[in-house]
């Protein structure tokens, strides 16, 4: 009956969206990343280092719970926003040993709790920073994101930058 396709129909669609919802998701998360961080946490088993096992296996599942809870909104505050990117750099710093430095400047006109962004909107540009920017530096290096309100529009800027090294 007519009644009958279009619940098909519309479960059909449902899955589509579903699936595409997937996909978004594992488009933002690297698989590479996840991979290096489980890695890391077979690592330090392996090594008995639970104190760095459990840290990591901690911000770890915080960040993927942080992924999927957002990853059911178009947006997101920008404090969750930066919350998860907080959480990801610190799985990075982990995971290349402190190699860097990260810092967030904030213009103190931005009501962080105000502000709605897409979701994972920092954590790309981020991720390709420390990849291509900072991993493979041997000197200590600086990744820096500076988030400054310009009339009614966020600007979101980035750099990387290697660090001098301290006299003496």
């Amino acid at each position: 009956t007519d009644r009958k396709k279009s619940e098909r129909d519309l479960a059909d669609a449902n899955k589509q969206i579903g699936d595409l919802k997937l996909m978004a998701l594992r488009s933002v998360m690297n698989p590479h990343f996840i991979f290096s961080t489980l890695n890391s946490i077979q690592y330090y088993i392996v090594e008995n280092d639970q104190v760095n096992a459990i840290n990591y296996l901690s911000a770890f599942s915080k960040l993927i719970r942080g992924i999927l809870n957002n990853s059911i909104n178009n947006t997101v505050r920008l404090s969750d926003e930066l919350e998860m990117l907080n959480l990801y750099v610190n799985l990075e710093l982990m995971r290349f040993e402190n190699k860097f430095d990260f810092k967030i400047e904030i213009d103190k006109d931005i009501d962080l709790n105000a502000v709605e962004i897409p979701s994972m909107l920092i954590q790309p540009f981020v991720e390709n920073a420390i990849l291509h920017g900072l991993s493979n530096k041997a000197d200590r290096g600086l990744l820096q994101i500076r988030l400054k309100k310009i009339d009614k529009k966020i600007l979101f800027e980035k750099s990387v930058m290697k660090k001098p090294k301290s006299p003496g």
